[in-house]
């Protein structure tokens, strides 16, 4: 099973991600915006989007591929490959990458929407702000929610603590 985490920045994805992981015995897919964040000490440009999308897509498959070898019944995605398109969408209004993600990425059974409702906090060089969360959080609910409805993708808004996040995704699955 494919669980797939979104939520603007500083929303609980990471954490929620870690816990889960460890509850369910699941391969967590990490994010990797962050890691070409990481190695390249910026963000990408608008011409990098598409690859970093492909990268995270990619490693979801190699994950579900690793989850069967190891006999583990998830696979969390921190997040879902879709939140490169958002992130293209706010930074560059570029929109092309919506159409691209749902068709590279695995489908998932479950996506999680992490609700921007955690007090934010700075992350030097990987957050720029409550308002860049709150615009991230506008274009999951008007552009990102609509296409996994279309596509008939469960999604699960959820709010609170970690541990009610926690809880009710558990809650979700049973």
């Amino acid at each position: 099973m494919l669980i797939n985490l979104i939520g603007g920045e500083a929303t609980g994805k990471s954490s929620l991600a870690h816990v889960l992981g460890l509850r369910l015995d699941a391969v967590v897919v990490p994010e990797a915006l962050r890691a070409f964040v990481d190695v390249h000490g910026r963000a990408p440009r608008v011409d990098e989007q598409a690859s970093i999308l492909r990268d995270q897509a990619e490693a979801e498959r190699i994950a579900i591929a690793e989850s069967q070898e190891l006999d583990r019944g998830f696979v969390i995605g921190d997040p879902a490959p879709i939140m490169t398109a958002v992130y293209s969408q706010l930074y560059y209004d570029d929109s092309s990458l919506f159409r691209v993600s749902m068709e590279l990425s695995p489908v998932s059974d479950v996506v999680v929407w992490c609700s921007p409702d955690f007090e934010w906090t700075p992350d030097l060089g990987q957050r720029d702000g409550p308002e860049f969360r709150d615009a991230a959080d506008v274009i999951i609910r008007t552009e990102v929610i609509p296409l996994f409805q279309a596509a008939r993708i469960n999604v699960l808004q959820v709010t609170g603590s970690i541990d009610e996040r926690l809880n009710q995704v558990l809650a979700h699955l049973t």
